[in-house]
């Protein structure tokens, strides 16, 4: 390995997350809204709203990018009302749901929510326990994630999620699924937890 790559290396290891730059990047340029509303992504929403009670919900989905994974679930069931969280302020006024631009590690999440979502997001972070502090908490009912289960480590992801990353919830839901990867047709595994709201008292 070259030395560009060890000091990429050294660098990723120093993130406590992806920038706000880094989204910014990922938002721009004319295949962006293809990219973000594909079939393959939608599919990891629809994957955590096998978790939702087809009921009148309010939804905050963090990390929600151009906000077409919030507009699918809505599509899923009307009763949702789903609004969006994210870093990038390019994806946020571009968002075809209402979105507030904030930075998680630093701002405080809105509350008044019954779910808090986030979809293939945690993983983007280092220090996934400090991130899910700051997110249960805020929930009125409870948080559901999709994450890659047991994801290589690379300049995106951050962290590599298994059951062990969730020991802290005991009450968490598990449950696993396999998919085809489209770019090289390999198998992949999804994990989706389910983390009950706190109880009162303790938020």
């Amino acid at each position: 390995m070259g030395e560009t790559g060890v000091l990429k290396r050294i660098l990723a290891r120093l993130r406590r997350g992806n920038s706000r730059f880094f989204w910014e990047r990922e938002y721009s340029g004319p295949g962006a809204g293809a990219k973000w509303a594909s079939d393959d992504r939608l599919g990891f929403y629809e994957f955590a709203a096998e978790a939702l009670p087809r009921e009148p919900l309010k939804i905050l989905d963090v990390g929600s990018g151009l906000g077409y994974g919030g507009k699918r679930l809505t599509e899923i069931c009307s009763l949702w009302k789903v609004e969006g969280f994210e870093i990038s302020r390019k994806a946020a006024e571009q968002a075809v749901i209402p979105t507030r631009c904030g930075d998680l590690l630093r701002a405080d999440l809105p509350r008044g929510y019954d779910y808090i979502l986030m979809v293939q997001t945690l993983e983007h972070f280092r220090d996934t326990g400090q991130v899910l502090s700051r997110v249960v908490p805020a929930a009125g009912r409870g948080v559901i994630l999709t994450v890659p289960y047991r994801g290589r480590l690379n300049r995106k992801h951050l962290a590599s999620l298994d059951e062990s990353s969730f020991s802290a919830y005991p009450g968490a839901a598990i449950h696993l699924r396999k998919r085809n990867y489209p770019k090289d047709g390999s198998e992949k595994t999804d994990m989706r937890v389910v983390i009950p709201a706190a109880p009162p008292g303790s938020r």
